[in-house]
């Protein structure tokens, strides 16, 4: 109502508002924090050779191989750039070390690998990375997969 001099005295919010402003922002604070959280996980401690082995390692060695012969048959047709080869030569040799240690060897970088005892592994990779990247590749087709069969062959 209105005093004497017209002030109208101001309107008092409801408590309802109060309440839902302050969980509107615990709900944003929580979407932050679950954005924002790290979500990779620890890198396994154990070594590579500590892994269990389920798997026939000379099975997998033989398709590996097998794998690498065919992959350099179509690059020396023509079927496959040499880039894309090289690309393709990692990724099977990766995915084998997969296979044999129960490792993510494919999402790994070269110090990773190094860190998780597969230091041979890493040198046979790092030796295939420049033809993968190069704009012009440094070494033929056939002599990454040379590289990539000794690194699958010195596995054990």
């Amino acid at each position: 109502m209105q005093d004497n001099a017209g002030f109208y005295a101001p309107l008092q919010y409801q408590q309802l508002w109060l309440w839902l402003g302050l969980v509107l922002l615990l709900l944003v604070a929580c979407w932050y924090g679950w954005i924002l959280w790290p979500v990779r996980k620890a890198a396994p401690k154990t070594p590579a050779g500590a892994h269990g082995t389920s798997y026939d390692l000379e099975t997998l060695r033989a398709s590996c191989l097998s794998a690498i012969d065919t992959l350099e048959r179509e690059a020396d047709a023509g079927r496959l750039p040499g880039r894309d080869a090289h690309q393709r030569l990692s990724l099977l040799v990766r995915e084998f070390a997969s296979a044999a240690t129960g490792l993510p060897a494919t999402s790994m970088t070269l110090e990773e690998l190094r860190r998780n005892g597969l230091d041979q592994f890493a040198v046979g990779i790092a030796l295939i990375y420049p033809n993968e990247f190069a704009p012009v590749a440094m070494q033929s087709v056939r002599d990454s997969a040379k590289t990539a069969r000794q690194v699958v062959q010195a596995w054990n």
